[in-house]
């Protein structure tokens, strides 16, 4: 007997298949005018990107890793207002990210102090953020992890009334809506948004981009992205080489116009999920529940909790279903953070790392696929 093909959890070839052609008309365009680095393909698509964000300004960068360190750096020369950050001065962030959330805080000088997640959910909120604070706190650092876009406002009035900076880690979000339509991004000094290729717009490599309506931060990460150049080599601050290449900025507006319908494929793919799996996860929130279907989510990633991780990620892999475990560990349990952060105990953050698995969702998904996840799911047990 035939095995059955495999259900991939993301395949972008798939996806960029139809677009070959536009993509090749980009890559030649680029080769006859000869920028490589900066220039009028980056240009053009940092304004694309500010108006499809609604943001004054985007500045495109190297990785949505370099977009967090610039803005940090950056954040030590002008800070919207407020006194700028210092070395030393502590960033409050989630535990339950990728790694570069809190590596991004460390390389620029600071240090990233970790609240654990609300009871039941994949973030901080506004309480846990408040039981971290400290005389030393001067910004913090939310993440919209897997798309979800997170209710900013009590947040936002904690940094206003202690005098700091509130930004918004989207690298995972983009596409992404509060519920009054603003994009995520929108809300704090600056966004972050990474453009690594399985994100929901994803280059042909790596990139990133800062929005901000901030004037002085904007020009100060578009230094900070040249090496701390403000004129030709004039270097009056300290940066470093994180800008966009020109190539990936080409592709990236070829991509862009799809946005929007790759976004809406993914909310129907988890409608299906969601309405499929609810009765189970009513029966048995022991055994599965499901992620927050949040006005404007963009959904990145679905990912389910289950108390029994193993038995549910063997029966998706017995019916050929490819998944993935974001994160298995919390970053206050990572060795290149130990010197950074005390030893501590999160456990709202530990339980999600032993619980979370991510199912397929992205765009190119075929209902008779996610029938077959579906199916497994119901039968796991």
């Amino acid at each position: 007997m035939t095995a059955p093909q495999t259900v991939p959890f993301f395949d972008m070839a798939r996806l960029l298949e139809p677009l070959r052609d536009d993509l090749h008309a980009a890559f030649d365009r680029c080769l006859r005018h000869g920028t490589f680095v900066l220039g009028p393909e980056v240009q053009t698509f940092e304004g694309r990107l500010a108006r499809y964000l609604g943001m004054p300004h985007a500045v495109g960068v190297s990785s949505g890793t370099d977009a967090l360190l610039a803005t940090l750096l950056g954040l030590q020369r002008t800070a919207g207002g407020v006194a700028p950050l210092a070395p030393g001065d502590e960033v409050l962030t989630t535990p339950f990210s990728f790694i570069s959330t809190a590596t991004s805080i460390l390389r620029a000088g600071l240090r990233p102090v970790f609240a654990d997640l609300a009871p039941g959910k994949l973030h901080p909120g506004v309480d846990q953020f408040e039981a971290a604070w400290t005389p030393r706190t001067r910004a913090v650092l939310v993440v919209h992890l897997f798309g979800e876009p997170l209710e900013l406002s009590q947040v936002k009035g904690l940094c206003r009334d202690h005098g700091a900076v509130l930004l918004e880690d989207c690298a995972q979000a983009i596409g992404a809506t509060f519920k009054h339509g603003a994009a995520v991004g929108s809300a704090g000094l600056a966004g972050c948004f990474s453009f690594f290729p399985a994100k929901n717009l994803g280059a042909l490599g790596d990139g990133g981009a800062v929005v901000t309506a901030d004037d002085a931060l904007a020009a100060c990460v578009r230094e900070k992205r040249q090496h701390g150049q403000a004129m030709r080599y004039q270097f009056e601050h300290l940066g470093g080489n994180f800008r966009l290449d020109a190539l990936q900025a080409a592709m990236l507006g070829v991509l862009l116009p799809h946005l929007d319908p790759w976004v809406a494929e993914r909310r129907r793919n988890a409608a299906r999920y969601h309405a499929a799996l609810g009765q189970v996860a009513r029966l048995r929130p022991d055994l599965l529940r499901l992620p927050a279907d949040a006005p404007g989510h963009s959904w990145n990633q679905y990912v389910v909790r289950t108390g029994d991780r193993a038995t549910l990620r063997n029966a998706l892999q017995g019916a050929g279903v490819q998944t993935q475990i974001y994160y298995p560990s919390a970053l206050h349990q990572q060795g290149a953070l130990a010197a950074a952060h005390p030893p501590a105990t999160l456990p709202e953050a530990e339980l999600a790392c032993r619980e979370v698995l991510a199912l397929p969702i992205a765009p190119g998904l075929t209902e008779a696929a996610q029938d077959r996840v579906i199916a497994a799911i119901q039968s796991a047990w």
